[in-house]
């Protein structure tokens, strides 16, 4: 059975009309700049004349998935202000964007990001890098068409299979940026980002709206518990929001996105000038030093409602959490795998700690906590006492004499006070109802279904659906973009086939032909990426191994391009080996932590959380890079390396013709300064 799951309301006919006509406005977009698209340049760049507003919110959207704009709320119900930490790590990271990769991408006038790479190095390490990047986008794409699909099932309370919906999503995303190219995707990601930050609003308004107190009862509540401290340094390899682990991890995989993946670097090389490409940055930080906190604060919001009404807690989010599980049954395992184990690949099913016996799989609707399932859960000994490792032996206590309702009280452990609540004369603010922690994807969802009135529900789940396809139709455009500019245009892929079907040399292909590639391609990269969310929906815990595998590859993406655009030292072989060994290296780290038959090869005592994965890959292959370029190859000269390294005169702008002729000849000057750009 797909994981689809009932809740008590649906979405009605006003939501759904709605949600149609965000689909057809979308569809409508990718119509509209269909004949705008003359050559790749158009289609992939937008002809390269995106001022600074659309570019912004673009950016913003793009970065913001389905999964975070549902995960973040549920990270702070857990974690509070320390999920803050997240868009903290832009601005640290700002003064690098702006300062240094901005001037030389724009600058530069590139296709593609990783063309930096062949004229700082050479050809290898920008084949490796686009290799790595279509391995890493094609796994992700399929999750995040996967990803809203499943969370729509649950919002709207449906209990149909995943798969019409992902074909929908699928669709629609796809035939929009195959019409419209990098135009509909630009435009279509500025509405979606100003419905992604009119949705909180809504979400914000709507929790005040129904919390005895409003936005005071949410800071009285989310005091007690504990949730706006700022101040725990305590150091934990195992605590993903540890300041210590998350500073780190959020700074250096924004830097990724922003410098070494071409889905986000393809909007400053849309910009018509470097003043625009660099104020759409500045506008992308505070669009999202707005969004991610707001975020946040649903979180605070969320714990505030639930807190005070836990009968609206769904029993499956209650059930059978002792103390262990506090901070993930997964997790846990991970640190202390003889106190608690779970399957190898899900993590998803509440376990006996004592025996490691499954109890409830929250795949199968035959364990759904429900009047009519309780008596045969208590039988099977599937549902615990709260507290306890014992199960419960009375179903008809778990049941509301008058309305016939599962009693979350009776099933639900409690956290103790924080220090903050002791001493508290306010009988409402009692220790907190302790949750699974796979709840915190569906905390929202499951408001936008039970608490929202008509119309509002629709428009927020539009939101969510938005924060997903602006990802979607930016991964489409990018991924196809790499295909032809990286291996179409520069290695010759496909060239020579496409010339035949023109009845043209292969000499005389223009943009205006790679265009009659460029669109079929796109189609047939956003019907791959469908097909794989259908077989996605049937392994998908398998299928989050294998994205927390493939997601390492920015860490020595990152890496190689700091080592290009802060070092001079740094050799194109050293950049190579230390790509290819640092990608290495961030697989195996996570390997060792996903996979539970690797465990015991682990040649350390400590367990660390998979966050510094990214933090260890980066600095491993900063490192090795380094070190490597006083063994492999001669560095470059200051006059090749101008405009391309920070401290080497004006970046973004090479040496002339006539300076590399000093150096290095006539002969070896052409070859370096490569086809001319207009």
């Amino acid at each position: 059975m797909p994981d689809s799951i009932l809740l008590l309301a649906n979405l009605n006919w006003l939501d759904y009309g709605m949600l149609v006509a965000y689909f057809a406005a979308m569809l409508g977009l990718g119509f509209y700049f269909s004949g705008e698209q003359k050559t790749t340049e158009d289609y992939f760049l937008g002809g390269r004349a995106f001022s600074w507003f659309p570019l912004g919110i673009s950016l913003m959207a793009t970065l913001i998935s389905a999964m975070s704009y549902t995960g973040l709320p549920g990270q702070s119900y857990d974690h509070g202000l320390l999920v803050l930490i997240h868009p903290l790590s832009i601005w640290i990271g700002l003064p690098i964007i702006v300062g240094v990769v901005v001037p030389i991408y724009r600058g530069l006038k590139l296709d593609s990001v990783y063309e930096y790479l062949e004229m700082r190095f050479d050809s290898r390490v920008r084949l490796l890098a686009s290799g790595l990047f279509v391995v890493w986008r094609l796994l992700w794409l399929g999750g995040v068409i996967y990803a809203p699909s499943k969370l729509l099932i649950l919002a709207a309370g449906w209990n149909i299979p995943d798969w019409p919906l992902l074909l929908l999503l699928g669709f629609v995303t796809t035939i929009y940026t195959v019409l419209g190219g990098m135009k509909a995707v630009i435009w279509s990601d500025v509405i979606q980002g100003l419905m992604m930050l009119g949705g909180v609003v809504i979400v914000i308004l709507a929790v005040w709206l129904q919390v005895d107190g409003g936005p005071a009862r949410v800071t009285e509540v989310s005091y007690s518990l504990g949730r706006l401290d700022f101040d725990d340094f305590k150091f934990s390899w195992g605590d993903q929001w540890s300041i210590w682990a998350a500073l780190p991890h959020w700074v250096l995989a924004m830097l990724s996105f922003y410098i070494a993946d071409q889905i986000t670097a393809q909007r400053f090389l849309s910009a018509k000038s470097v003043i625009a490409a660099r104020n759409s940055f500045l506008l992308n930080t505070l669009a999202l030093s707005l969004l991610l906190p707001g975020l946040v604060y649903i979180g605070l919001c969320l714990l505030t409602f639930y807190h005070d009404n836990p009968q609206q807690l769904r029993p499956e989010w209650v059930a059978n959490v002792d103390g262990q599980t506090r901070k993930s049954i997964t997790a846990e395992a991970t640190r202390d795998p003889d106190k608690l184990r779970t399957s190898s690949v899900s993590g998803q099913q509440e376990v006996d700690p004592t025996v490691g016996r499954p109890l409830l799989n929250w795949r199968s609707k035959d364990d759904a906590i429900t009047p009519a399932n309780v008596h045969r859960l208590v039988k099977q000994g599937k549902l615990l006492e709260p507290n306890s490792k014992e199960p419960l032996t009375d179903a008809d206590e778990l049941l509301d004499p008058d309305t016939g309702e599962v009693l979350i009280e009776k099933l639900a452990m409690r956290r103790a006070p924080a220090a903050s609540a002791i001493g508290t004369n306010d009988p409402k603010l009692r220790p907190e109802v302790v949750l699974n922690k796979r709840a915190a994807e569906e905390i929202l969802p499951r408001f936008i279904s039970t608490r929202l009135g008509w119309g509002v529900a629709g428009l927020i789940v539009a939101a969510l659906l938005a924060a997903s396809m602006s990802s979607i139709d930016s991964g489409l455009n990018s991924l196809c973009s790499l295909l032809i500019i990286d291996m179409h245009r520069r290695y010759g892929v496909g060239r020579r086939w496409l010339a035949n079907r023109l009845q043209k040399p292969v000499s005389q292909l223009n943009e205006e032909d790679e265009l009659k590639l460029a669109q079929p391609l796109t189609l047939i990269v956003g019907v791959a990426a469908t097909l794989f969310s259908l077989i996605i929906a049937q392994i998908g815990d398998v299928f989050a191994i294998m994205v927390a595998v493939v997601n390492t590859f920015g860490a020595p993406l990152l890496a190689v391009y700091l080592l290009g655009m802060f070092t001079r030292r740094c050799t194109s072989a050293a950049a190579f080996w230390s790509l290819a060994i640092g990608t290495l290296f961030t697989v195996t780290l996570v390997a060792f932590n996903q996979f539970e038959f690797l465990r015991p090869l682990w040649p350390l005592s400590v367990r660390f959380h998979d966050i510094w994965t990214v933090t260890f890959g980066t600095v491993f292959t900063l490192v090795l890079g380094y070190v490597l370029s006083f063994v492999l190859g001669q560095p470059k000269s200051k006059t090749e390396l101008k405009g391309l390294v920070a401290g080497c005169g004006t970046l973004g702008v090479r040496a002339t013709d006539e300076e590399m002729t000093i150096i290095s000849g006539p002969e070896e000057a052409v070859r370096w300064k490569g086809k001319p750009r207009q």
